[in-house]
């Protein structure tokens, strides 16, 4: 939600099911979140960069979580390809975005540690990279950054992996 105070128009690219959660699923609907089934992920990834190269969604600033989802700090998953696939395929710049929220709000709790949450903007990456090269970037980037906000909360992200 921090994410917001920054972008006047965000709109997530999320799973289909959280159009269904109470609150958050209407707030999604009408801010023109893009909703795609990770369960046909070629059609999801096809329908998404249509719907946004096509006008069919509203202007604004897509944000996807290039994991597919939150990952508990110091877990190391894989960056899905559908980030890199709308890079190449949008030709638009990229701003990434590292944090350190998930050191002081834990995902799947409901208890919340102390401590300042930062989201922080990075340099952008232009739209001239090939979708290999983006995405080795993206991650070092992101990865990097992010670890050293965790450190800053008392998180050694190193240390856990």
């Amino acid at each position: 939600m921090m994410i917001f105070t920054a972008l006047p128009t965000a709109k997530f690219i999320m799973k289909k099911e959280i159009l269904w959660t109470p609150v958050i699923g209407q707030y999604a609907k009408l801010l023109g979140c893009v909703a795609v089934d990770r369960g046909k992920r070629g059609q999801a990834i096809d329908k998404m960069v249509r719907d946004v190269r096509d006008g069919r969604q509203e202007a604004g600033q897509l944000i996807i979580y290039t994991q597919g989802t939150r990952v508990p700090p110091g877990v190391k998953a894989p960056y899905k390809v559908g980030t890199g696939v709308l890079y190449e395929q949008l030709q638009q710049t990229c701003v990434p975005v590292a944090t350190n929220v998930g050191v002081l709000w834990p995902k799947g709790g409901i208890m919340r540690k102390p401590g300042a949450a930062v989201i922080e903007f990075l340099d952008p990456i232009d739209p001239n990279l090939s979708r290999a090269d983006f995405m080795a970037e993206l991650e070092q980037v992101v990865e990097t950054k992010s670890n050293a906000l965790m450190r800053e909360v008392g998180f050694d992200a190193d240390a856990t992996s």
